[in-house]
Formats: structure tokens, C-alpha cells, sequence
């Protein structure tokens, strides 16, 4: 999504504005019945299909949960971006209403200022229709092009492959919804014809525009406009194959994420600038990438003991694994040494637990090769504290190399 960036956010409005303007769901019944372009619309440019170079059975193992965690993805990089905010003060807020259920991204840089949001997800329980806003964005066509992606850069982001938006559609469309995007006044609306997979394309309904209005506020409030907008929509299918989307469905998608305060967030975590340590025991053996839930990791075969956020990586073309298991390892080693950092009482205890009783556990198997002197200086000392003379410790190595600076692998032995 590119982006127009303004401090405080403000958005000039087109001369139109679709009508009602402050209901997106509503602002996709304007949607012509037929999704073939008729001869005078096409002659007019009013209506374009783009065929996308992607088959039916492409990702086949990926499933909604799957396909929603690309369209979240892509929603939460482009409020980190629109309004360069840091990931610790993203925080999304889960609520359940009565007709519905919303997750508002709170301005956390003025607490005071309740009534402004960064962006919203909206489900409604009678449709089951479910969309993801964000202010002040466009999306262009050239973004229907597999490979393409302006988040390559930015380390900071979490999406870079160029192909997310279109597998997200490909895989709602072939388990029985359909996405559709309001944007630009513009609809976009994914289907397949035949086995081929296309976008179309067409302008909204004009009508003369209201008085501007601040996105903020707006998106506080769940309401958006599409000639200054981005509305993703997933809902059920026309037809025998569609699906309502239940509640259950939609509270499992939102589970990919770490993020969400009030659905997903753990109930015990230590946040640092390199990552986060994930005490809720509910997490363990859990790897998140910049809050997305990675299903695999390289010690898959001897789970983790906790649950980790990582704040760099890189992962395979399925978004299932970090594809360095070194990078991996270091990445836990810098978690551990932040926390500990951070708050030593509670999180020192724990990692010498783990060199005691769990010493191949891959959250500590590499403590001896990876592990700064500052941080086994502070694991020395700790076991010096627990002694109590009922326990002496030795090294593998000679006396002679071990130093109250240095200490590469501690063994136990109780007496």
C-alpha cells in the first residue's frame, strides 16, 4: 500500500464520496450484479479484469487461517508505516459487541485522545462478513503482481514476498468466500473463472462529498471512506459452496497473532527492543516473527520450553519456519540476555532451571557458545547464591580456565 504521510494524520477528500460514506460494508452494494465487463464498460474503462498468474491448487496445503494472517499482516505493516509507529505501542484491542466484534488500534502516543485509532477490524455476527480498514492508504493495481511489494526495505515490516494479498484471496475464494477491496473509488472483487483466477476492477458510484473528517476519529468509531481508504472485505460466496464465516472461524484467525490485547496477547511477557520473552505457560513452544504466529521451527523435534517473538528473520516462501536455525539460535540467546536485563528476578531464576534440569532444551543448548560474559557472570553468581553447601560445581574444563568471568558450561552435581 502506498501511503501519503502527515503529522497528525489528515486526509483531503475527493470532490465524491461514495454513499453512505461512513459504512463500509455498505460501501459493496454498489457492486454491478455481473462480473463480466460488458462491452460499453470496458470501452469506457469503467470495468478491467486482471487475470492473476496463479493456479487453483497453488499453496494447497494453506488453509482461511492461513490466507487471513496474510490480509492481517498486510493490515498492521501499513499502519506501522502510515503512521511510524513502533511495535511495542502497536496494540490492538479485541472487544466483543453486541452485533459485533471490533479490534481498534488505539493512539497510544495520547492516551488521553480516546476517540483516535490507527486502524479497525470489524466482524459482524449476523453476515459473518469480516473487514480490515486502513486510513489515509491506496492500493494499486500494479499490487495484483506477484513478486511486487514496496516492504522489502524496511526491516521493520514483516511482509516482503509480494504475493500475500493474492494468495489470501486465491485461498478464501476455493474454501468458500470471496475478498473484495474498496480503495481509491475503486472495487476490486476476486473470483475464478474457470480455473483462472482474476480481479476485476471497476469505479464506485460518485456522489458529491461530505465535509472532511479526521481519519483518526473515523476509524475510532469503525467508519471509513473509499476515495481515502483501504477496505479489504472477506465474506461468504454467492452460491451453494459459500460459507459463513462463524465467530469461532474468525476468533481461530485471529489467534496468528500475537498482537490483539484481549483475545491473543499473553498473559505474562517481557518485552525488549530485541524481542519478547513469553512466560504465559499457554505459549510454550510457540515462535512468533514480528508477532505472527510461525507454525515450525528448526528445534521442532525438541520443542521449546517457552514461547519467543522475534524482531528480525527471515522465513520460507509458506511462512512456516525461520530458514537460518543459527539465526534462530542467536535470536533466543539475545531474548534471553535483554530479559534478563530487563527484570533479573524473575527471569534469571528461570534460564538457570533450564541450564539444570532442561540443558538440551533449545532455548538453553547453546548458552555455552553464544552466551556474553556479562550474562554467565550473572548465571555464576546465581548458582554461587543457591549452594547452600549442598552442592559443588566443576567445568569441563581445568580449574585453571575457569574464571568468575568466564565460565563456557557449568555441570551439577548434588551430593
Amino acid at each position: 500500500m502506498s501511503q501519503s504521510k502527515n503529522e497528525p494524520p489528515s486526509c483531503s477528500q475527493e470532490e465524491f464520496v461514495d454513499q453512505p460514506p461512513l459504512n463500509p460494508s455498505e460501501q459493496f452494494k454498489c457492486e454491478t450484479k455481473n462480473n463480466e465487463p460488458s462491452e460499453e464498460d470496458t470501452c469506457a474503462g469503467r470495468q478491467k479484469a486482471f487475470p492473476l498468474s496463479i493456479t487453483l491448487s497453488y499453496v494447497k496445503d494453506w488453509d482461511t487461517t492461513d490466507a487471513f494472517r496474510e490480509l492481517y499482516q498486510n493490515w498492521k505493516d501499513a499502519i506501522l508505516e502510515q503512521f511510524d509507529v513502533d511495535r511495542l505501542a502497536f496494540q490492538p484491542l479485541y472487544e466483543d459487541r453486541e452485533d459485533c466484534v471490533s479490534i481498534i488500534v488505539p493512539d497510544v502516543s495520547n492516551r488521553q485522545e480516546r476517540c483516535r485509532a490507527l486502524g479497525f477490524i470489524r466482524y459482524d455476527k449476523k453476515t459473518g462478513r469480516t473487514i480490515l480498514v486502513n486510513p489515509c492508504a491506496q492500493l494499486k493495481p500494479e499490487a495484483l503482481e506477484l513478486g511486487h511489494s514496496s516492504k522489502r526495505e524496511n526491516p521493520n515490516l514483516i511482509g516482503c514476498h509480494g504475493e500475500g494479498l493474492k494468495l489470501a484471496a486465491l485461498v478464501m475464494s476455493r474454501n468458500g468466500y470471496r475478498v473484495k477491496i474498496a480503495t481509491a473509488n475503486s472495487h476490486w472483487s476476486f473470483s475464478f473463472v474457470g480455473s483462472r483466477f482474476r480481479c476485476m476492477i471497476k469505479p464506485s458510484k460518485m456522489v458529491e462529498s461530505g465535509p472532511e473528517t479526521d481519519p483518526t476519529e473515523d476509524m475510532a468509531r469503525m467508519h471509513s471512506h473509499i476515495e481515502r481508504d483501504v477496505v479489504v472485505m472477506v465474506e461468504p460466496a454467492k452460491g451453494k459452496h459459500g460459507k459463513k464465516i462463524s465467530l469461532a472461524d474468525f476468533q481461530t484467525w485471529v489467534e496468528v497473532t500475537l498482537d490483539i490485547r484481549g483475545i491473543s496477547y499473553p498473559s505474562q511477557v517481557i518485552e525488549t527492543d530485541v524481542g519478547d520473552l513469553i512466560l504465559d505457560p499457554h505459549f510454550c513452544g510457540r515462535i512468533y516473527l514480528q508477532g505472527m504466529l510461525l507454525p515450525a521451527t528448526s528445534s521442532r523435534l525438541k520443542p521449546y520450553k517457552l514461547g519467543y517473538n522475534f524482531t528480525q528473520g527471515r522465513v520460507n516462501r509458506d511462512r512456516q519456519i525461520l530458514v537460518d536455525k543459527h539465526e534462530e539460535a542467536n535470536a533466543v540467546r539475545q531474548i534471553w540476555e535483554s530479559a534478563i536485563q530487563k527484570n533479573e528476578k524473575v527471569v534469571l531464576p528461570v534460564y538457570v532451571d533450564f541450564l539444570r534440569n532442561f540443558p538440551e532444551a533449545p532455548d538453553v543448548e547453546s548458552a555455552d557458545v553464544l552466551l556474553g560474559d556479562a550474562t554467565k557472570t550473572l548465571i555464576w553468581r546465581r548458582l554461587l547464591c543457591d549452594t547452600g553447601g549442598k552442592q559443588f560445581y566443576y567445568s569441563e574444563k581445568s580449574p585453571s580456565q575457569v574464571s568468575a568471568t568466564n565460565h563456557s558450561m557449568i555441570l551439577f552435581t548434588f551430593l
